[in-house]
């Protein structure tokens, strides 16, 4: 086998676990309900908080099931993703619950990565 047909072969096995992560926009930008998990939107529609982290470091499948299971294994967590191209880690924290940026950063730093910047954006 080529090094252009295992480099195809390996694309084509990442792209069905990128489908399943739902993409985030940047701070700056709008955030739609398309773009959550449905266990987040339900969330949300409980009254949760969203909340967005810019993370460096994060480069591979790994890094985000990392991330992930770190923040859902928290008690005031609802649902977490993490979107590899945009860099962001997006949870949700359930109706109450609250979790300051100094927690946040800690825990991105325990599981290996660098917190580059917190927002809380209003979720449609």
């Amino acid at each position: 086998m080529s090094v252009r047909n295992i480099t195809l072969a390996l694309a084509l096995s990442v792209l069905p676990v990128l489908a399943i992560s739902a993409p985030v926009l940047a701070q700056d930008e709008a955030l739609h309900e398309s773009q959550l998990t449905p266990a987040m939107q339900e969330a949300l529609v409980g009254g949760g908080s969203l909340v967005v982290v810019d993370v460096l470091g994060a480069v591979c499948d790994f890094c985000a099931l990392a991330m992930t299971r770190t923040f859902e294994r928290r008690d005031e967590v609802a649902a977490a993703t993490v979107d590899l191209d945009a860099k962001t880690l997006t949870f949700v924290l359930h109706e109450g619950q609250t979790m300051d940026d100094a927690t946040i950063t800690d825990l991105i730093r325990r599981a290996g990565y660098q917190a580059d910047g917190i927002s809380r954006p209003e979720a449609l």
